[in-house]
C-alpha cells in the first residue's frame, strides 16, 4: 500500500472559519520554541473540534503590517488576489484554548533557515494582527483502543502535548530532538517517554524513529498518532500498515512539512 492510497486522516468536524484577532502575548518556552498568544477578535466563536486541532495562521504579506484579508477569508479569494496583497503564514496546533477570555495560544517552533511565519513569530510583539483558518484535527482514537503511541519530531510536540492534556488511554511518547531542545511534557498517568537525541541535522534525516517504532513489541492493541517531518511519517506509516498490519484507524501520521519541499507533499 503506497502512501498515495492511505486516506487523509485529516477532518474537519466543523465548518472552516477565518478567525481575525491580534496578538496578546508572547514570551518563549524553552529552546526552539515562543508561544504567542491571540486574543479576541473573532475568536469569541472559535469552537474547538478535537486534541490536535491546528490552525492555518495567515499573516500579512512579507514587509506589509496590515492584515489583508477579513473573515470571508477563502482559498479560492485567495487564488484570485495579487501575490503582493496575498497573506502568508503556516499550520499550527491549538496549544490551549481558553474560551472565557477568547484567547488562543500556539507554540512556533524558530529555525534556520526561518521560513516566512518562524520569522513573523521572531519579531512578533502584542496588537499585531492576524488570523486564523480551521479548525482541523488528525486525531481520532477508536474507542476499543486500550492504549496509544504518540511520535514525532521537534513540530509535533505542541501537539503531543495537547493530546495528553485533553486524557485517553496510556500514553507512550517516542520523539526524535535536537540535542538542544527542551523537553517538557504534561504529567499523565503511566506515560512512557523515549528521547532520540539529533546531534545535527534536520529531523527525518535519519531512520532513528523508524528503528525506535520498530522496536516496540506488539501494538495490535494501540493507535499510533504521528506528527513531524513528511517522509520519516511515511516510512513509519508503511511499517505499521504493511508490517504490523494495523488498520487504517489505528494509524495517523501527518506530515508536517517536509526536508525536500521542491518534491510537493504527496
Amino acid at each position: 500500500m503506497s502512501d498515495a492510497e492511505e486516506p487523509s486522516p485529516v477532518r474537519a468536524p466543523l465548518p472552516t472559519e477565518t478567525f481575525v484577532t491580534t496578538v496578546s502575548r508572547v514570551r518563549a518556552i524553552g529552546h526552539p520554541f515562543v508561544r504567542i498568544t491571540f486574543a479576541a477578535g473573532d475568536l469569541e466563536r472559535f469552537r474547538p473540534v478535537g486534541a490536535d486541532q491546528f490552525l492555518y495562521l495567515l499573516l500579512p504579506p512579507v514587509g506589509r503590517e496590515e492584515l489583508t484579508i477579513d473573515s470571508g477569508f477563502t482559498w479560492d479569494g485567495l487564488r484570485e488576489m495579487p501575490e503582493a496583497e496575498r497573506p502568508v503564514g503556516a499550520y499550527y496546533t491549538v496549544r490551549e484554548h481558553r474560551p472565557d477570555v477568547a484567547e488562543i495560544d500556539i507554540d512556533v517552533m524558530l529555525h534556520e533557515p526561518a521560513g516566512v511565519a518562524s520569522s513573523w513569530a521572531a519579531e512578533a510583539k502584542p496588537g499585531m494582527p492576524a488570523a486564523l483558518w480551521g479548525p482541523r484535527t488528525a486525531y481520532h482514537p477508536p474507542p476499543e483502543v486500550r492504549r496509544q503511541l504518540l511520535i514525532g519530531d521537534e513540530t509535533g510536540l505542541p501537539a503531543i502535548a495537547a493530546i495528553l492534556e485533553a486524557g485517553g488511554p496510556p500514553a507512550r511518547v517516542i520523539v526524535e530532538l535536537d540535542e538542544r531542545t527542551a523537553l517538557e511534557l504534561p504529567r499523565v498517568d503511566d506515560l512512557k517517554t523515549t528521547r532520540i537525541d539529533r546531534p545535527a541535522g534536520e529531523p527525518g534525516g535519519d531512520p532513528q524513529l523508524l528503528e525506535a517504532v520498530r522496536a516496540l513489541s506488539d501494538l495490535s492493541d494501540a493507535y499510533v498518532w504521528g506528527g513531524g517531518e513528511f517522509d520519516s511519517m511515511g516510512a513509519i506509516r508503511r511499517h505499521l500498515r504493511e508490517e504490523r498490519r494495523l488498520s487504517a484507524t489505528q494509524v495517523s501520521l501527518v506530515g508536517y512539512w517536509r526536508r525536500n519541499p521542491s518534491e510537493g507533499a504527496g
